[in-house]
């Protein structure tokens, strides 16, 4: 869908919504991943340019390194199935609701990722799902 705004700017969210598959693919395959992210039970790659857009936490980590060419980041106490759902949710906007989402939800806020959503909705489907499933 393509909008028109003030000024006769175009706004395609599709294009938007393509750049972001793409970055994931990307990131799933290790395509030009700069970043290793270490959890406590292993590790994920990503692009240091959509962490530090994501998470003022990355941002910062990253911010203090020398530019080299790939850089690490530690998070002490994260699981590496937290992270890849986390991962996931900053390069598609979802994140699929689960039993453990108020650990995941959690993690996600401390890292200062927007979630865009209501705490208390989230709060009720994880507890629906993990009712039903």
């Amino acid at each position: 869908m393509i909008c028109f705004t003030s000024g006769g700017t175009i706004d395609s969210a599709a294009s938007v919504q393509e750049l972001s598959a793409s970055l994931f693919e990307f990131q799933k395959s290790g395509y030009l991943c700069d970043t290793v992210i270490v959890a406590d039970d292993g590790q994920v790659k990503a692009h240091s340019v959509v962490l530090a857009a994501a998470s003022p936490v990355f941002k910062r980590a990253l911010q203090s390194r020398n530019h080299p060419v790939e850089h690490t980041v530690v998070l002490p106490g994260m699981q590496r199935a937290a992270l890849g759902i986390i991962i996931e949710f900053v390069y598609t906007g979802r994140i699929t609701v689960a039993k453990d989402s108020m650990k995941i939800m959690d993690a996600i806020e401390d890292l200062g990722i927007k979630l865009h959503i209501s705490r208390y909705l989230f709060h009720i489907t994880a507890v629906l799902m993990s009712l039903l499933g």
